[in-house]
Order: C-alpha cells, then sequence, then structure tokens
C-alpha cells in the first residue's frame, strides 16, 4: 500500500492498492492529479561542479545521467478490462512474445491502435458508432474500449550511483500512466505535457533493473486536452535516470528585469536546498552571473543551515546590462553552487538568463519599454513519422525557419512544448506565449451545470495543477514574455483562480486568455480570428483598454493566407494592435505510402474502421507542409512580417526611404543592396550605404536612377536587406526585407502584319488558314477545335479556348460550402457550348463571334475571335452576370483550353515564382520567369487550386524546340498553366470536416497529383482571391471577390505562335 499526499474526491485521504482493483475509479477521479510525483520544478540539471554546468551541450541532463530512449517492449490492447493486470512488472516476466516499439514515439504511429484527429469534439465520441459514446461524460471515459499499452524497458545503474538520490523522468507521457520499477509500484500520472518524476533510491539496485508503465488512452485528464491535433497516446518526449548528491539543489527562480529607466537589471535569485541525509548539515550556496565571454558581473556567497529543506535569497543591480529582446537576445549564465563545509562543490547547475521586462502599460503590450510588434505563429509539437515526438534536430529546423521567415514569436498551442524548446528561444530570440495543457473544447462554454469545466468545481484542482507546474518548470526562461491561461475552454470560475495565482506569484509578465474576452482575467485582449475591420473597429473604439493582439488568426489552412498585407495596415496604423499569431505553423500531415509506394501524407479520417470520429483535413493549417517545406504562402508571411521597409521611391529625385521596424537593433548588421531590371534583364545594380536608428526611417539617394525613366520594356527597381555575416541560423546574404517598385510601365502590344486570314466553311466547320498555320472552329460549339502550325498541332483533343468560371476548390473554399453554393457556376464551365449568333466574318478582317447563354445563371458571354494572315488570333471577351441575383460569387472568370503535353516549358512576364493571388501577391515579384511546365505546381496535401499567376504581360508555353504559343495582353491578366488537370485537383461538392470514418467525403491526398498527357491552360480576367480570415465560412475581403451583380466585363488577349520564346520581345517594340 502506497500512502499519497493527495485528497482524492469527497475529501478523503487516497490508498493506491497495487492489484489495480481501483484503477477505473483512479483514471476518472479528476481530483486525483498525480501519485507520488516529485514536484514541478523548474528546468535544470545537476553537475559536479561549475565547468561541467556551463560546458553542457543541449542533449545534456546533467553530469550523471543514462539516457532510456530506444528500442522498449510493448503490448497492446483495445480495452481497459484486457490489459495486463499481473506480473508484467515483475522483473521475471517473460515479454519474449511482446513487440518492439520505439521511445519515444506514439503508439498509434508504430502499428498499435488508431491515430485520431478530431478538432472540437472529444475522440472518444462518434453518436451511434458504439463502441464510441454518443456525447461526453465528464469524468468518465469508456471502459470497454480504451486502448491500454504497457511497456517494459531493463536498464543498468552504475555502482557508482549507489548513496545518491537517483530520479527516473519522462519528459511527457499522454495518457492516465502507472510505473513500476523492480515489481514495485512508484506512482500514477495524467497531465501530458510536464515531467513526470519519481525519486527511485529506495527501489533501484546497482545492474539490471526492470521498469514497466502501463497507459491507458482517455481518463478524466483527457477532458483538458481536446486540443486541435492529433489524438495519440503513449511515451511522446525523453526519458532518463539521473543521479545527485543527497543535499542537493530542490528548485530555484530567478528574476532578472530591468529598472524604471529601462538600463540597469534589477537580480534576484532564490534558491531551495533538499537534504535526503539525516541531521542538519551546514553548506554555502553560492551563484555566480557571467556575460558572454566568461567574465563574472555579480556573485555572492551564503552559508546556510539545511535540515530536510531550506531556502536562501539573493538580489544584485547589474548597471548598464546588455538585454534581451527577440532582435538582440543577449544572454548571461547563471551558475549555482551548493558547497560543503570544505568548501567542496557538492552540486553545481547553470542556466541562461536574459534581462529584460514584459509589461501592459498605456493599453500597450511592451518589451524592455517598447511597443513591440507580435509577428507569430502557432506552434504543435508534430514530427510527420513519430507524432508528437519532435526531435532536436527537427525543432532546430523549426527556428532555423521562424528566424528566416520573420517570425519573432511563438504560441505554444495549446500546451508547454518541451524544454528544450524554450532553451532555444532563450538562445535565437523568439517571444513565447506558454500556454498552460488545458482545453475542453469539446464541453462547449456554458457557465451553467453540465458546460464548461472552467466553471466545474470537480475540475478546479486539475486547472491550477496544470497552471502551477507550467509556471514552475518554466519560469526562468527570458523568452517566456507571456503566460496563456489555457485554450478554448470557456471562461468561469476556475480560470479566475488561476489567473489570481499567477499574478500572485509572478507579477514579471502579463496574463492572456482568450476566453476571457474582455474581463479582468486576461491583461491583453486576445480574440481568435477577427477580420481587419474588426480589429480596426477595436482601435477606433474609445473604450478599449488594453492591447490586442490575436491568439490565432490568418488561417492557413491549404491554399491560404490572403489579405494577411491588410492586417497588417491595421496593426501598423494602430498603436493598440500589437499584432498576433497565424494558424498556425506546420500541417499536421503523417507520412505514409500507398499501394503504389508513392508518399503521402494521412489526415484525419485516414484510419480506422467505420466510425472513427474526425475532422478530415482540418489539422492542415500550416505555413510549412509536415516535411517543413514552406507553402507559398510562407513567402508572404516572410515579406509582410519583415521588419525593415523601402517606402516613398523617388525615380526622379534618385531617392528611397528606408524604415527600420527594429525596436531594438539598427541596421548596421545589414548589406543594402538595390537592382535595376527591364523585362527580366538586370541594367544596372548596386549599393547602399545606410544606417538607421530603430524606429527610424531615413532617405537614401540612389545615384544614376533616373536616366532610367523612359519608354521601353517595363522597368523595375528592388530593394534588398541581406545579412552581413551568419547571425542565430541566419545564413551571410539571406535576404530579411524586400520591396520593388516600378520605374516604368510595360508598353502596349505593337501588332504588325494584321492581314486578314483565308477562310474556308462547310456544314460543320470553319477553317483559317494563313501563311504556316491552319486553325479549324467547329460551328455548333463556337471553339477553336485545333491550330496547327508548320504541321505541328497546338490544341490537344479540340480542347480550344472555352469560358470557365471554376477552380478546383480550395481548403477555404470548402468551409464556407461556396463549391455546394456556387455549384451552378461549374455547371456552367462543363455546360455543352452552344454558339448563338454565331457570325462569320471576312473582309477587312477575318472574324468568328458568337454568344453563350447561361440559363442556369442568367449569364451571358459573347467572344470574338479575329485572325491574321501570320497566324495570331486576338480573342475578345464580353462577360455579363449582372442579371444573377442568387448567386453569390464567381471562382474565376477567364477561358481555358489544353495544349498537347509534347508543350514542357512555360516563360512569362508577371508575378512569381510561387502562386499568387489577388489577396496574395505582395512577396510575388514583377519579373521574367522561365520554368519546365511540370514544376509550375504548389503541392498540398490536400489537392486543390494552386500555382496561380497575377498581373502577367505575357506567357509563353513552348515545346523542346522553343516553339509554341504566346499570350498576351495590352492589360494585365491572370493565368494557370500545368500538366495537373483541374479535374484531378478537384474533391467534390463537399467535404464536411467533422464527419467519421465510412460517412465523409473522400479526399484526394498529395499522392493524387497525378500529371497528364496535357497541358491545363487558363486565361483570366480574374480568380478570386484565396481568403484566410477562417476556413469555416469567412468569404475573401471584398475587394477580392467577383460578385456576379458587379461583373460586367470585357478583356481579351492575343494568341500568336512563335518559332522561340526570344521572339515575344518584338512584339512589344
Amino acid at each position: 500500500m502506497f500512502l499519497i499526499t493527495l485528497i482524492a474526491c469527497f475529501g478523503t485521504t487516497f490508498v493506491h492498492a497495487q492489484k489495480q482493483e481501483n484503477r477505473y475509479r483512479e483514471i476518472t477521479n479528476p481530483k486525483l492529479l498525480e501519485i507520488n510525483k516529485e514536484k514541478a520544478r523548474a528546468s535544470f540539471f545537476s553537475y559536479r561542479n561549475a565547468d561541467e554546468a556551463l560546458n553542457a551541450n543541449t542533449t545534456s541532463k546533467g553530469s550523471e545521467y543514462i539516457m532510456l530512449n530506444g528500442t522498449w517492449k510493448f503490448t497492446y490492447t483495445d480495452d481497459f478490462d484486457t490489459r495486463p493486470k499481473e506480473d508484467f512488472y515483475e522483473l521475471n516476466f517473460d515479454d519474449s512474445s511482446w513487440k518492439n516499439i520505439a521511445v519515444p514515439g506514439n503508439w498509434e504511429v508504430q502499428g498499435f491502435g488508431v491515430p485520431i484527429y478530431v478538432n472540437t469534439s472529444y475522440e472518444f465520441t462518434s453518436p451511434g458508432f458504439p463502441p464510441y459514446w454518443d456525447k461526453p461524460n465528464p469524468p468518465l471515459v469508456p471502459r470497454e474500449f480504451n486502448p491500454t499499452g504497457t511497456y517494459r524497458k531493463i536498464f543498468e545503474i552504475p555502482q557508482a550511483w549507489q548513496g545518491k538520490d537517483i530520479i527516473l523522468s519522462f519528459d511527457g507521457i499522454k495518457g492516465a500512466s502507472y510505473f513500476y520499477l523492480n515489481g514495485e509500484f512508484l506512482g500514477m500520472s495524467k497531465d501530458s505535457k510536464l515531467p513526470v518524476r519519481f525519486n527511485i533510491s529506495d527501489k533501484v539496485k546497482a545492474g539490471k533493473n526492470v521498469l514497466a508503465i502501463q497507459t491507458h488512452r482517455w481518463s478524466d485528464a483527457s477532458y483538458l486536452e481536446c486540443q486541435d491535433f492529433w489524438r495519440l497516446s503513449g511515451i511522446e518526449r525523453d526519458v532518463y535516470v539521473y543521479a545527485r548528491p543527497k543535499i542537493h539543489i530542490a528548485d530555484f527562480s530567478s528574476l532578472a528585469t530591468l529598472d524604471k529607466t529601462y538600463t540597469n537589471g534589477e537580480f534576484s535569485l532564490q534558491v531551495k536546498l533538499k537534504n535526503s541525509k539525516d541531521g542538519n548539515q551546514n553548506v554555502t550556496v553560492a551563484y555566480s552571473l557571467l556575460d558572454n565571454m566568461g567574465k563574472i558581473i555579480s556573485s555572492e556567497s551564503k552559508p546556510v543551515s539545511i535540515g530536510d529543506k531550506a531556502t536562501t535569497q539573493f538580489t544584485a543591480s547589474i548597471p548598464h546590462v546588455k538585454k534581451w529582446s527577440a532582435e538582440e537576445p543577449n544572454l548571461y549564465s547563471l551558475v549555482i553552487e551548493v558547497k560543503n563545509s570544505n568548501s567542496n562543490v557538492i552540486e553545481a547547475t547553470a542556466i541562461k538568463v536574459g534581462f529584460r521586462t514584459a509589461e501592459i502599460r498605456d493599453k500597450q503590450f511592451l518589451v524592455n519599454g517598447k511597443p513591440v510588434l507580435v509577428k507569430g505563429v502557432n506552434l504543435h509539437e508534430h514530427n510527420e513519422h513519430t507524432g508528437h515526438y519532435v526531435t532536436e534536430e527537427l525543432m532546430r529546423k523549426d527556428f532555423e525557419l521562424f528566424r528566416k521567415y520573420n517570425v519573432n514569436t511563438v504560441r505554444t498551442c495549446h500546451y508547454p512544448q518541451s524544454e528544450l524548446f524554450y532553451r532555444l528561444a532563450d538562445e535565437y530570440g523568439i517571444y513565447v506565449i506558454d500556454e498552460a495543457n488545458i482545453e475542453s473544447h469539446g464541453m462547449g462554454y456554458d457557465l451553467r451545470q453540465g458546460g464548461t469545466l472552467g466553471n466545474n468545481p470537480l475540475f478546479l484542482e486539475a486547472h491550477l495543477y496544470r497552471t502551477k507546474s507550467m509556471v514552475a518548470r518554466d519560469k526562468n526562461h527570458a523568452c517566456i514574455v507571456t503566460w496563456s491561461l489555457g485554450n478554448e475552454a470557456g471562461n468561469g470560475y476556475n480560470f479566475y483562480e488561476t489567473y489570481r495565482w499567477i499574478k500572485a506569484h509572478d507579477s514579471s509578465r502579463p496574463v492572456q486568455y482568450e476566453r476571457a474576452g474582455l474581463e479582468w482575467n486576461t491583461d491583453i485582449f486576445c480574440p481568435m480570428y477577427a477580420s481587419p475591420a474588426d480589429i480596426e473597429k477595436y482601435a477606433l473604439n474609445p473604450r478599449s483598454d488594453r492591447p490586442l493582439i490575436q491568439c490565432e488568426y490568418a488561417h492557413a489552412m491549404g491554399n491560404s493566407l490572403g489579405n494577411f498585407t491588410e492586417y497588417w495596415n491595421m496593426i501598423r496604423k494602430y498603436p493598440i494592435l500589437q499584432g498576433g499569431c497565424i494558424w498556425d505553423w506546420v500541417d499536421q500531415g503523417l507520412a505514409e505510402k500507398d499501394a503504389e509506394g508513392n508518399d503521402y501524407w494521412a489526415f484525419g479520417g485516414d484510419y480506422g474502421p467505420k466510425g472513427t470520429p474526425s475532422s478530415g483535413d482540418f489539422n492542415c493549417n500550416g505555413v510549412v507542409l509536415p516535411d517543413r517545406s514552406p507553402k507559398a504562402h510562407a513567402e508572404e508571411m516572410r515579406k509582410v512580417y519583415q521588419n525593415i521597409w523601402f517606402k516613398n521611391f523617388d525615380a526622379q529625385k534618385g531617392t528611397i526611404d528606408i524604415y527600420n521596424e527594429n525596436f531594438f537593433i539598427d541596421l548596421s548588421q545589414y548589406n543594402f543592396e538595390y537592382e535595376v531590371k527591364s523585362n527580366g534583364k538586370i541594367l544596372a545594380s548596386g549599393k547602399l550605404s545606410v544606417n538607421a536608428q530603430p524606429q527610424q526611417q531615413v532617405t537614401v539617394p540612389i545615384p544614376g536612377i533616373s536616366k532610367y525613366i523612359k519608354d521601353g520594356m517595363q522597368t523595375t527597381i528592388q530593394f534588398y536587406a541581406k545579412q552581413k555575416s551568419d547571425t542565430r541560423l541566419i545564413p551571410s546574404g539571406w535576404v530579411v526585407a524586400r520591396d520593388q517598385f516600378i520605374i516604368h510601365d510595360y508598353p502596349a502590344l505593337k501588332l504588325k502584319n494584321t492581314q486578314p486570314a483565308k477562310l474556308t466553311q462547310d456544314d460543320n466547320k470553319i477553317i483559317v488558314s494563313g501563311n504556316r498555320f491552319e486553325t479549324v472552329f467547329d460551328k455548333a460549339s463556337g471553339t477553336m477545335v485545333s491550330y496547327k502550325f508548320d504541321g505541328t498541332e497546338y490544341i490537344s483533343d479540340g480542347f480550344g479556348f472555352r469560358p470557365f468560371f471554376w477552380r478546383a476548390p480550395i481548403d477555404n473554399d470548402y468551409g464556407a460550402r461556396l463549391p455546394k453554393k456556387l455549384k451552378a457556376w461549374e455547371n456552367c464551365s462543363y455546360q455543352d457550348l452552344k454558339a448563338e449568333n454565331l457570325k462569320i466574318e471576312k473582309g477587312e478582317q477575318t472574324v468568328i463571334s458568337c454568344q453563350y447563354n447561361y440559363p442556369e445563371t442568367n449569364a451571358v458571354w459573347e467572344v470574338k475571335y479575329t485572325v491574321f494572315q501570320d497566324g495570331k488570333v486576338k480573342i475578345d471577351n464580353h462577360f455579363d452576370a449582372t442579371r444573377n441575383n442568387t448567386l453569390p460569387l464567381i471562382f474565376r472568370v477567364g477561358m481555358r483550353m489544353q495544349m498537347p503535353g509534347t508543350f514542357v516549358n512555360a516563360e512569362y512576364y508577371g508575378r512569381g515564382p510561387l502562386g499568387n493571388y489577388c489577396d496574395r501577391k505582395t512577396a510575388s515579384f514583377v519579373d521574367r520567369y522561365r520554368s519546365p511546365i511540370i514544376d509550375m505546381v504548389d503541392k498540398y496535401v490536400l489537392t486543390q487550386e494552386n500555382a496561380h499567376h497575377t498581373d502577367a504581360h505575357w506567357l509563353a508555353i513552348t515545346n523542346k524546340s522553343g516553339k509554341g504559343f504566346v499570350f498576351a495582353a495590352d492589360q494585365t491578366f491572370e493565368f494557370n498553366v500545368s500538366n495537373y488537370l483541374l479535374e484531378t485537383l478537384s474533391n467534390g461538392d463537399d467535404l464536411l470536416n467533422d464527419a467519421p470514418v465510412g460517412l465523409a467525403p473522400e479526399r484526394k491526398h498529395v499522392n493524387a497529383y497525378k500529371a497528364s498527357d496535357k497541358v491545363d491552360v487558363f486565361i483570366d480576367y480574374r480568380m478570386q482571391g484565396v481568403g484566410g480570415n477562417n476556413s469555416w465560412g469567412a468569404w475573401p475581403e471584398e475587394p477580392y471577390r467577383i460578385v456576379p451583380a458587379n461583373t460586367n466585363i470585357d478583356y481579351g488577349f492575343m494568341m500568336i505562335p512563335i518559332k522561340q520564346v526570344s521572339d515575344v520581345d518584338a512584339l512589344f517594340k
């Protein structure tokens, strides 16, 4: 029998029975938080002396530790009652029939059980599909279906550890877990995202030991871990044992802030000691604070008499301290030593300390007295191969990308990250919003009984326990500038209490909580998914009393992040608006292979039998793909988040204004360059002499630039700020900021040889021919079904240009149910065309024109082809949709054709090289680009519209010998050109995200990107924007919509045969 100090429900003392008869009651008792765990403490490791502590690498767990990561023995059962109950924890138990499992790593991604992804509901509920429950019933969880994993690991302890305290540590284990060592019960834990430590000194022995763990997937704790990510189970962070002296540092709190002038450092340190020996001991506690050169800038020692525990404190002032910020993360090394009466070191530890303040003042969030801008992302733990286990290598990759893509803040959604994350954030300079492992989304937000657990007294201790444990572990990190009480768990008494507790124990940071809204228990107004108009309304409200920093915004699901510039125009305009955290960083796809061996990423609904709960691909909302490849919209984020801005370019004066948006650093660490280009060719380039203090704008001359203001091809000037030398993961030469300005606009088309072509016809077709070409029109449809130049067919299977109003729906379209609502436009796109008012004119020009009526939408399209003797075809279109008053939007207005797959290259002058849209093109500069057509694709986890291009003047599609078409116009147009046909990318009318396996529509994964033997060509007047305010109903912002009632447009373009791409230049001279 093992007596614990926790109080069970009804206030009675709880006793754990090793024979497990009470197991189900234990895992459904929310007042039973743990058994026998070591008290939560700060993140640090034990070393023999100061030198070892200071020189330890990031993987070190102390002077004496043994990693237990690796291959373990494992057995799995689907239900609670058939789990191993006896003997599995004994030394002589035969586990030879058990499977092997990799630790860390969730068991569901290793072939045991089912990975489940749901967003807002509980993963053990799926109405109508037993053994899943119809609805949640806290604190109870299924008994007949509660997957359970049982682990065994044999490890050895060296003889030299005898006489020391030996600690077993699990940095994170998902599920209610019971721990055994050498046949004896150690304890139990439920919180999945903070360390589980046991003092095993009295149970471990020198030589071989057997560790056993039994983990139940669901418990009362599951009700507080209803987060929007894969619901997985098992050991998902490092496991290790370490030894430390009997007299050791139990915990310490270091506070490194600034005085009221933000100039001098104010340092305080509280050290708690523990003595496992008998009797009082006299020791000395000393600290040293060292700068980055190893020079001691502050130190002190104090004698301490310790019985079983003791506490001592230090304070110091550091004049002209080097401050920590995301821009300049200056760190000091704090060394703490405990020495015996002979001045010999008993134990030492070291951490990095950064001096900074974080506060709310005058309705703004200030770091070191400055109203910094939060350029953030939300970060879930995700590894495409191992589930929630993130390796150091992968974590460092994330930090590298944060730095390169101008991210300065991470919200740890929706739980604390592993300890290494905070050390890297301290080192590399990332502000952190540290969030407690609390979300009960599936219970809703109603404050009444049966509603939010945030107001349920049965769960008060659990809310406080998780909050206190987070603060205890992470309190010493400079990177943490805000505490978050949790996510989407309602508000109520429990959150009032967690807010009060943090404010009473840490006055050095603000506290935020989204569900508090504008109640008193949040220092920051941190809404989710407010639109640009919404945040402006808040900024203009004189009653607004605290900064607005969105905890989630710009939902980056699939092909998204439209109107991101509009958000930041507002943020940069109003001081009370200070940014937000994009939802979210990484698509949570899991790496799989199909039957043919092709790689793809699985998402919700891809695992388990019929009825398995699922929220589809709603966990693929990242700025980067699961393998950390940046999506096209990552560049938009990078551009909008940049910290240096080029403004007010004046070609006549030859000047550019450069604004330093940083708050703490000048621009001396960057090289500044400019480049003048015309039609893809560099005309001039040079360096600029620039320096600007934080928040300062300077005007910089550009020698000789005015001579490029002249008629000719379009001329642009690009400005770049580049990293001078390798700095905190950013390599030398990396472009940290850039911008583009137009010096001279693109010239109009210069048409030559406009003689009419020859024309013949019969009952079915019209044949127009001239020098070296022949084109055929079908009389019934009015479409061009063949175009041959020098005998080569340029149109595939008769698919000449036809009006088109559809795109392969993107995730944001599905979220707004637009594919279903706008189905009529898809029907129009595939309607059998019937040419009405067909006219054939042969005079000064050869003209074929007709009209298409679309009864389902009451729209009319008129098209006129003018064919010239040398093969040029001018296509003029008029589209009128204003008589439609039922359909709210149109996906695109354009024309579509298909060319044979022998046309393999594309070259264009427009925005590129990545996909861009009318509401997402800030990062896409106008230039001349060339690419194999097969590469003109942006692949998403779910197939959808991609790789569109805007503001094009011309597009050339050619075969290997250089022959092909150029599409050109006086007015810019938009286009897609791809080997991936629209039909291949489409996913049907409606993709219900919250539908269980077997009932949800089939979704196409990335392995469905199958290249065809055709080239899909769209020459568009416009495509609707991609949006991104949210992915469950929001349309693109109004300027980026195509509204039928406002759509009465003329647009046209030329289709010109060329022998080589260089022929294009002559068209504009």
